[in-house]
This record gives structure tokens, sequence and C-alpha cells, in this order.
């Protein structure tokens, strides 16, 4: 059954196919809230495009806690997807899935209470990429996660994909916040054009 089941590469989506953006009320670097903010990281669109080309699934995975904590609507976090998709397009690029996890366990200061819980689909948990998986009969064991972040490639490892972890970083740099609890990726790269080539070299 193994060889009917497809690959899929999944994707981070904020910091990976799109840029982040600097939050005014809280001076911090934080997701697009809205249509306008958004921009696409170099070569995103022609990313997705390549890995479909190679015969996966582009599948993206992103935490959206803003929602737990409202300062996101869901209305907004789906004109800000179809913002990104329309961009992607643009150079080729489409996503097969997206899956987002809306939920925080504390929800901040003034919280959407249905959405403040510990649940299994918030990264480092695996539950995204397992849903996708079975959902789409993915061998997770042949597929990719890709994500700028530690708690991408826990979720990763976790689900029992190979994991690349994006960053601009040095080597030396990103691995002391290495520790023996997933955390570490299997490959380094500093854009998605090094994460495809990753891909490329690495797949059977």
């Amino acid at each position: 059954m193994s060889q009917l089941q497809q690959k899929a590469v999944f994707i981070d989506r904020d910091g990976v196919l799109n840029e982040m953006v600097y939050d005014e009320d809280h001076g911090i670097m934080d997701s697009p809230r809205r249509p306008e903010q958004v921009v696409m990281m170099a070569g995103a669109g022609e990313f997705v495009r390549a890995v479909r080309e190679l015969g996966f699934l582009a599948v993206v995975a992103t935490n959206q806690p803003g929602i737990a904590k409202n300062t996101l609507t869901p209305e907004n976090l789906a004109a800000v997807n179809e913002r990104l998709a329309e961009l992607m397009r643009a150079e080729g690029g489409q996503w097969d899935a997206l899956k987002f996890c809306p939920h925080h366990p504390d929800g901040g200061y003034n919280p959407r209470r249905e959405y403040v819980m510990k649940c299994e689909c918030r990264k480092p948990r695996p539950g995204m990429l397992l849903e996708a998986a079975m959902e789409m009969n993915i061998a997770l064991d042949r597929s990719w996660m890709i994500g700028d972040g530690l708690t991408d490639i826990q979720a990763g490892h976790a689900a029992g994909c190979r994991t690349i972890l994006m960053t601009q970083l040095k080597i030396g740099q990103v691995e002391r916040f290495f520790h023996t609890d997933g955390r570490e990726p299997d490959y380094i790269c500093r854009d998605l054009a090094g994460a495809l080539s990753i891909i490329k070299k690495e797949s059977p």
C-alpha cells in the first residue's frame, strides 16, 4: 500500500512563504492580519511549483494563535491566505492544502475563549501534519517539513518527516538552541532555493 501513498512537502507559512510584519501595538514581528500586509518571500511561488513538479503535494501548516488571542479574525485569516495564494499563482505556484491551528494555551489578555486550549494541532505537536496525511494518503516517512522555527522541526520529527530549518543564522549560532527533544533539523538552508536543492538531492 505504501507504493500508492503520496509524498508531501509541509511548509510553514509566516517567515517562509510570506514575510513577517511589524506589529506596532506590541512591538514585535508577527503574522500579517490584512491582505494588504502580505509580502511574498522571494521565490515562494516558484518553490511550490517546483516541489509539485517533483511529485510532492505542497501542504501549508501554520500556527495562527491570533485567533485565540482575539487579534485576528477567521475572516481576515482567510483573506490573508487568499492574497498569498494569488501572489503565488502569479509565479505558477499553488498549494494542495492549507492547515492552520487557531488555538493558544492561554489566549493572552483578551482571548476568544472557544479557541483557548492545549490542542494537538499547534506546532510543535504534529496534529496538522497527521490530519493532512490521513486526508490525503501521505507517506510521512517520504515527506518533508520546512520551517523557520524549531517548533516546525519538532512537529516534522514527531510526524516522522525529514526536516529543513530555513534561517539566516550561521549554523554555529543555530546549534546552541538544539536540545534532545526533536529540535535538531536534518538539514539547514538559508532560503527556499536552498531547500529545493536539498529536496532534489536527498529524495529517492
